[in-house]
C-alpha cells in the first residue's frame, strides 16, 4: 500500500502553523536565529536554539535495547487533543500525526503508529513500512521532508514509539555522502574517505510492490538483528536531492557501540540529526566555538568502533560484492 505524502502535508503543515500562533500549544514558536556550516570541509551545518535546551520535556533514561512499556510515566497517550494533527489509516495500523512540542524544524511532528497499544520505542514493520512509502511518494517540491529515529540507547527521549517528521531545506552532509555497493543493488555503506560510518538502503519508487517489500524486509532484518546484538542505532530517511532521480530515497543506519542512557541538555547529543550532518545547540558560546572537528570526535567517541561486526552481517549471503 502506497502512501502519497502529498495527501497529507498541506493540511499538516496548515496546522502546524496555527497551533504555533495559537501561543499556549508549544513549548515555544521556533525561532532560529543563527546558522552555519562548521568551517574547514562544510560538512556539518549548525544551528542555535536555546528555547528547546531550556524548555523541552526532559528525557526518560532507558536502559535496555528492548525496554518494557510503562503506563504511569509520560507517553503519547497522555497528550492533549489539540496535540494531535492527524491519524492516518496505513494497511492494519493507525499513524497518529502529533506536534514535537519542542521543535527543531518547520513542521517537526512525530509519527506515532497505534498510539493506544504502548509500544515501546522498539521498531516494528508497519512503522517501517509507512515512513519510507511516505518519503518515497513525496513530491519534489516537499523534498526538504526527512524522517529520523533513535533507538532505546541511541539518544530516544520517550519509551513510546516514535518517528521525527523535520523539514530541512538545508543540504546536509549526508545527502552528497560518497557511497560504496555492499550487497546486492541497493545496500550500501560510506566511502572509506567519509568521516563517518553508516549502512544505507536505497529504495526506488518505480519498483514494483513485491520487490519493495523484499527490500523493506531486509532493512526491518537488519534493525531486528541490531536489536538481538545489543546494538543502538538511528535511522535518517531522506529523498534524493539536488536533481537526483535514479534512486528516489536513502535510508541511512547508524550503528552505535556505546549505549547512551541520558542526554545532557546544555551541549549537543549525538542522535540521527547530528549523525547526518545537523547539529543543534542551545549555548550561544558553543555555537561560536564548536569546530568540525569537535562533533565528528564526539559522534566517533561516543558512537564507538561497531562496524567490523556491522559488515560481517552482510557478507554471509552469497551475493555480496
Amino acid at each position: 500500500m502506497k502512501v502519497y505524502a502529498s495527501t497529507y502535508l498541506e493540511e499538516l503543515k496548515q496546522k502546524w502553523l496555527l497551533l504555533q500562533s495559537a501561543g499556549n500549544v508549544f513549548e515555544y514558536n521556533l525561532n532560529v536565529t543563527k546558522s552555519k556550516y562548521l568551517p574547514e570541509n562544510k560538512i556539518m551545518y549548525m544551528e542555535y536554539n536555546p528555547q528547546r535546551t531550556r524548555l523541552r520535556r526532559f528525557p526518560h533514561t532507558i536502559e535496555s535495547l528492548k525496554p518494557a512499556f510503562n503506563e504511569k510515566i509520560f507517553n503519547f497517550k497522555k497528550i492533549k487533543p489539540t496535540e494531535l494533527l492527524m491519524s492516518i489509516k496505513f494497511e492494519e495500523t493507525n499513524i497518529s500525526m502529533i506536534i514535537n512540542k519542542s521543535p527543531l524544524t518547520l513542521y517537526h511532528t512525530l509519527i506515532c503508529p497505534d498510539v493506544s497499544a504502548g509500544l515501546s520505542q522498539c521498531l516494528t514493520l508497519p512503522a517501517v513500512k509507512f515512513c519510507i512509502s511516505f518519503l518515497l511518494n513525496i513530491e519534489d517540491k516537499e523534498k526538504s521532508f526527512r524522517i529520523g529515529y533513535n533507538s532505546p540507547g541511541a539518544l530516544a527521549s520517550v519509551n513510546h514509539l516514535h518517528l521525527h517528521l523535520l523539514y530541512l531545506t538545508t543540504d546536509l552532509y549526508i545527502d552528497k555522502v560518497d557511497m560504496v555497493l555492499l550487497k546486492g543493488t541497493n545496500i550500501y555503506r560510506l566511502s572509506d574517505k567519509m568521516p563517518t560510518e553508516a549502512i544505507c538502503f536505497t529504495f526506488n519508487k518505480s519498483m514494483n510492490e513485491d520487490a519493495l517489500n523484499l527490500q523493506l524486509q531486509e532493512l526491518f532484518d537488519f534493525i531486528v538483528w541490531l536489536c538481538d546484538h545489543d546494538i543502538p542505532h538511528n535511522l535518517f530517511l531522506t529523498p534524493y536531492r539536488s536533481g537526483e532521480s535514479v534512486k528516489a530515497l536513502k535510508a541511512f543506519v547508524f550503528c552505535r557501540r556505546n549505549f547512551c542512557y541520558v542526554k545532557t541538555l546544555n551541549t549537543y547529543n549525538i542522535g540521527f540529526c547530528e549523525l547526518a550532518g545537523y547539529v543543534t545547540v542551545g549555548e550561544e558560546e558553543l555555537f561560536e566555538t564548536v569546530t568540525e572537528q569537535d562533533v565528528i570526535a564526539k559522534i566517533r567517541k561516543e558512537t564507538g568502533d561497531v562496524y567490523n561486526e556491522v559488515y560481517e552481517y552482510f557478507t554471509k549471503s552469497n551475493d555480496i560484492v
